[in-house]
């Protein structure tokens, strides 16, 4: 379980550094002329020691909040709580670190989720004025 998330968290990375980062050139750190570190390759999750650039860490990715986050929560995690935090949104599958124990969708599907239980009590609400504007003394 905890492979599938570093996997995510990795894929999110390299996305990332390919995007966002001032010293990416097609793969090439310009800031130290070789192979961009950002992510080891010889490291198979994040808790070993995959991302090596102290740059993309702290200016790139403060960038996504949920995925900073999960970086942070992954370096700083105990051997022994293999994965442990974690859960998957309910809507999109993807993993994320909940604020709350009730919290079940995550940043990005949260405020979908919110907007469609407000439309749905809505048209419940509207429902009930109709049939008790229908009734008649």
């Amino acid at each position: 379980m905890n492979k599938k998330f570093d996997q995510h968290i990795i894929r999110g990375l390299k996305q990332l550094a390919q995007k966002e980062c001032a010293n990416y050139d097609n793969g090439s750190c310009l800031l130290e002329e070789c192979p961009c570190h950002a992510i080891q390759p010889a490291y198979q999750t994040v808790h070993d020691g995959t991302v090596n650039c102290d740059y993309c860490i702290f200016t790139v990715l403060p960038q996504q909040p949920e995925l900073n986050t999960a970086v942070w929560h992954e370096i700083f995690r105990e051997e022994g709580a293999a994965g442990e935090g974690w859960k998957e949104c309910v809507r999109c599958h993807k993993p994320f670190i909940p604020g709350s124990n009730r919290q079940r969708y995550c940043v990005d599907c949260g405020a979908a989720a919110k907007q469609i239980r407000i439309r749905e009590k809505q048209r419940r609400y509207r429902e009930r004025q109709k049939v008790v504007g229908s009734v008649t003394l």
